[in-house]
């Protein structure tokens, strides 16, 4: 009974532990428990009101210069990066919100001192790295601006995306999305951690640990089943995106 009783503790402080790390983040905003448009300023606005941990949104560039939300590269059939920003607002959200522009959007998200951080996936145009450095540069550029700098978190599916941001920003938080690195590599490529889709870390329940021995931060997307938050939990990802915030939410609190 003895040895028993130390084994109990030590489970329980570990899930505790993990459940005081884990953090939430609204996937595109609140959007899909609330029925609002996602990546809107009515969803960035209910995950800050739903007090999450963080609201992940897509920035992308228009023809004219323009950053804009938006998760496709397509808006209403019509494609982002060759086409102006007045052309692409012709139509509207289906709330009637207009195509959100990130200074929009990085000034709803950081009007008030509350702890929701802004999860800041800068999208790849479609084959065109003179797009990609110009949205990661004028992303970083008008955070600066707006000095809202430490109130940003940024991933991407592109090392190079990420590596621009480090050069310009060495201090900025970079997660790499893709699950083509192995730790070693994420390490030195000087990204702070990985974002992996779900089914990495339930295909390998030893990632986790050795991201968090390489000192990375562990992030892991788009979990809507509380069962898979239940292994990511117990594995120890620090930051869980998903459609379900409101849910899982108070699942960690129960």
């Amino acid at each position: 009974m003895l040895k028993i009783v130390p084994i109990f503790l030590f489970m329980l402080i570990m899930q505790t532990s993990n459940a005081q790390q884990t953090k939430i983040i609204a996937h595109r905003g609140a959007w899909k428990e609330f029925n609002l448009p996602e990546n809107s300023i009515a969803s960035l606005e209910k995950a800050i009101e739903l007090k999450c941990d963080g609201a992940e949104f897509d920035v992308r560039r228009t023809a004219d210069g323009v950053l804009v939300v938006n998760h496709d590269p397509v808006y209403f059939g019509d494609t982002i990066q060759t086409n102006t920003y007045a052309y692409l607002n012709r139509n509207k959200l289906s709330n009637g919100e207009s195509l959100p522009t990130l200074e929009q959007y990085f000034l709803m998200g950081t009007q008030n001192k509350h702890k929701t951080l802004l999860i800041c996936e800068i999208k790849a145009a479609i084959k065109d790295k003179v797009q990609d450095s110009l949205a990661t540069i004028e992303t970083l550029a008008l955070a600066k601006r707006l000095k809202i700098e430490k109130r940003i978190v940024y991933i991407s599916f592109s090392k190079d995306i990420l590596s621009w941001i480090k050069e310009q920003h060495s201090k900025a938080i970079v997660l790499y999305l893709e699950s083509d690195l192995t730790i070693d590599a994420v390490v030195k490529n000087k990204f702070d951690g990985i974002n992996l889709h779900y089914t990495s870390f339930k295909n390998n329940s030893q990632l986790s640990a050795t991201a968090k021995q390489a000192g990375l931060k562990i992030g892991s997307w788009t979990v809507n089943e509380l069962s898979d938050l239940a292994i990511l939990q117990a594995q120890g990802v620090e930051w869980i995106t998903t459609n379900q915030p409101q849910q899982f939410q108070k699942q960690l609190k129960d």
